[in-house]
């Protein structure tokens, strides 16, 4: 019923689109201002000095689409196997019309562009300058079409006339045009269901994906209304908008602009595609930390606390240890796990051996770890003389703590008592404390200064080491790169195609019979080198490699994807991973079991706090906070929306790549956005990323049978008893009925991205 329902709701907002809505944008000035053709070959023209462009064909546009389309809506209405087969011939005629009717608009368009660079050399010999080659020029235009709008131009101003400006820039697909696009690929998405196995799989499939996809929809659909508000149709001067009709061109062409710009100015270019994949690479880290504590049944909401402390660890390693990168820079890395691992674990033990809730704990250690990071770099660190002494006898009295639970009949006693072990320590750290802070004669202020800080006022740490420092991703691309040529370089693709191969073996030779796990390192280690030998033989042990804009996007995202690698094996091929995740769902038979509920929750808090400790890659030793150091303006609120990104990627590893790459996508486009519409700031960004969430809690509104896994795996056997008595028109289980999105569930979770659901997998070690 759902699928039924979208591809109708789909088909009537593109039919009426299809006369209403902008089909192709002619010309797009600076400040959005646009000439737009709608069907068939009308003309709005908001800039006011664009002429029309004539387009065959448009007038053929419309009627095959619209026809499409009603071809879409009846095959909805229809029941059996016929109407798979109208699906994928409507969504492929509407695929196909448009794709046709486009690039006869791309042509005329052209031929537009030639005539106004006729136009322009025309005027320049009516109107001769002494800069003029009129020769040449005379020659060139009769050449113009044959040369193309580039070349002619080059060729121009080899003559002496610069042409500056042509009419018809930025000129491209609008709604009209996208909308049929979308219903055709969904209508011949869902008409694949006329295969049987096509079904099964999208059955399985779609459980996953619909509260994602639905609530990103909803959250872009509701933010709409706010962009429609606060920016007005871009003019030009002297334009008034006249009537009904062409005020709902323009809002229409200005809400399509708005979105497209974006997403294309991450998606459009290479520049724009690094920028966003360096958003999203903290945001890789901080979602695997937040979806593996979902995983075990906790929430951790210290991610901004771990960030700082493993920022603060990889800092210490990167200014004071000396030696090759090949020591120091794994020790910089794994120093930061350690140090977000290590605050992470704090709060783990406090529930483990108090019972004291992780979301207070965690949200408290926020602040600690934020005024830890405010005292370290702070400009001017002055104290009174009994401040310093509590801070001095605070480091005495951890020192002594911690050398008096080595003894063991003190470990054993505390262990007995800890409530009363952790009073007594209280009281005699308070006593210290009232103590060192008593005044006395001639205490003055103290003005300390920290080692690593540099001098000034500047709040930062020292430069890391050269061998601690992480390489920036576009100089790895441009491995040989010519001097004279910064933007290109050397690839070796044989040996990335090789480790591609190679990973991609781990998981696939087990299919095989290959299922112990050196073997399997072993097979797919011979996979990835046979792949490099073959690239080798045939060529392509490197290839030019050109258009690589500089960028601070750096190895950490390599290591971001190897996180994602790591937490995917180690919950779902371990048995500490089983372990962990059956503690989340049923800690009462986990502990049945023989998993140990209390270790398991400081290993799963530590671990999450490593894995957002990570960042500290990124942001300190990738140097993205403008230099290879550390600073006070680390964005610790990539720990806060490191919880969207989890919940959105239905805290699989997979999905949380793909959603920080969302969230990277949407940061970066708001910038541009901004340049583009002045009235629409980055919050516009910030308000569909909360829209997202907000969806998200609501489980985008779909039916139980989406998102309940017990009630998807009910409907899922009611459809194949139906199936099996012949009740069925063909293409699987919920073929006649493909709302029912039926599908196992997910091993991994649930998909709204809460506690995943009580399943019990065999062999949990994945190996025989």
């Amino acid at each position: 019923m759902i699928e039924r329902l979208t591809l109708v709701a789909l088909a009537v907002l593109t039919l009426l689109s299809l006369w209403f809505a902008p089909w192709a944008s002619i010309n797009r000035e600076i400040g959005a201002r646009s000439a737009v053709l709608l069907l068939p070959n009308r003309v709005v023209d908001f800039t006011g000095r664009t002429d029309p462009v004539e387009v065959p064909g448009q007038r053929t546009v419309l009627i095959v689409s619209a026809l499409a389309l009603l071809g879409v809506l009846g095959a909805t209405a229809a029941r059996g196997r016929g109407k798979h087969v109208v699906l994928l011939v409507a969504g492929g005629a509407l695929i196909a019309t448009t794709a046709w009717g486009l690039t006869g608009f791309d042509a005329g368009i052209q031929d537009a562009r030639l005539g106004a660079v006729r136009g322009e050399i025309q005027d320049a010999l009516d109107r001769p300058r002494d800069r003029y080659d009129l020769d040449r020029l005379e020659a060139l235009i009769a050449e113009v079409d044959a040369l193309g709008v580039d070349a002619a131009i080059a060729e121009a101003d080899d003559a002496g006339l610069r042409i500056r400006r042509l009419p018809y820039g930025n000129s491209g697909f609008a709604l009209a045009a996208f909308l049929a696009w979308v219903t055709g690929a969904l209508a011949i998405v869902f008409g694949l269901r006329a295969w049987p196995r096509y079904g099964r799989a999208l059955d399985r499939w779609m459980p996953t994906v619909a509260v994602p996809l639905v609530s990103i929809l909803l959250a872009l659909a509701a933010a709409a209304v706010v962009v429609l508000i606060l920016q007005p149709t871009p003019v030009g001067r002297d334009i008034v908008v006249e009537g009904a009709f062409e005020g709902l061109v323009g809002r229409l062409d200005t809400l399509w602009y708005a979105y497209l710009t974006l997403f294309q100015s991450s998606l459009g270019t290479a520049e724009g595609f690094f920028e966003a994949l360096k958003f999203a690479t903290p945001l890789i880290f901080t979602g695997l930390g937040v979806a593996f504590g979902f995983q075990a049944g906790l929430f951790n909401i210290g991610a901004p606390g771990q960030m700082v402390l493993g920022a603060v660890a990889a800092m210490l390693v990167g200014v004071y240890v000396p030696g090759p990168a090949v020591i120091v820079l794994p020790l910089a890395v794994a120093a930061a796990a350690v140090g977000g691992g290590l605050w992470g674990a704090l709060p783990g033990w406090l529930k483990a051996r108090f019972g004291a809730n992780e979301v207070i704990n965690t949200i408290l250690l926020n602040f600690v770890a934020s005024a830890l990071l405010l005292f370290l770099l702070s400009s001017n660190l002055t104290f009174a003389q009994g401040a310093l002494r509590i801070i001095y006898g605070i480091g005495v009295f951890a020192l002594v703590a911690i050398a008096v639970t080595l003894v063991r009949p003190i470990r054993r006693a505390s262990k007995k008592a800890p409530r009363v072990a952790l009073a007594t320590s209280a009281v005699f750290l308070l006593a210290v404390v009232v103590f060192a802070g008593w005044p006395r004669a001639g205490d003055g202020p103290v003005t300390l200064r920290l080692p690593f800080k540099v001098e000034g006022s500047e709040p930062k740490s020292q430069p890391i080491r050269e061998e601690a420092r992480l390489a920036q991703l576009p100089d790895v691309l441009r491995v040989g790169s010519d001097p004279e040529r910064p933007d290109s370089g050397f690839v070796p693709l044989a040996a990335i195609l090789g480790v591609l191969a190679g990973l991609i073996a781990i998981g696939l030779v087990p299919r095989f019979g290959v299922r112990r796990l050196w073997p399997r390192i072993g097979v797919s280690v011979g996979i990835g080198a046979a792949v490099f030998g073959l690239g080798a033989l045939f060529g392509i042990a490197s290839v030019e490699l050109s258009g690589v804009p500089p960028s601070r996007l750096n190895v950490a995202f390599l290591i971001a994807l190897g996180a994602a690698v790591f937490m995917q094996y180690f919950l779902w091929r371990t048995k500490w991973g089983y372990e962990l995740r059956a503690v989340g769902q049923a800690p009462e038979a986990a502990e049945y079991g023989g998993a140990s509920i209390a270790n398991n929750i400081v290993l799963a808090m530590a671990m999450s706090g490593a894995f957002a400790g990570l960042t500290a890659t990124h942001y300190v030793l990738g140097g993205a906070l403008e230099d290879f150091s550390l600073r006070q303006i680390l964005p610790t609120n990539d720990g806060f929306d490191g919880i969207a990104v989890a919940l959105l990627g239905a805290n699989q590893p997979v999905g949380i790549v793909l959603s920080a790459f969302l969230f990277g996508v949407l940061k970066n486009g708001g910038s541009v956005l901004n340049i583009t519409f002045p009235d629409l700031t980055r919050d516009v960004v910030n308000m569909i990323l909360a829209l997202v969430v907000l969806f998200i809690a609501a489980k985008g509104f779909l039916p139980e049978r989406f998102t309940d896994p017990i009630k998807r795996r009910a409907f899922e056997r009611q459809r194949e008893e139906a199936s099996e008595d012949g009740d069925s028109g063909g293409g699987g289980p919920g073929a006649d009925d493909p709302g029912g999105g039926v599908g196992a569930p997910n091993d991994g979770g649930n998909v709204t991205g809460g506690t995943p659901p009580a399943r019990v997998e065999p062999n949990p070690g994945g190996t025989d």
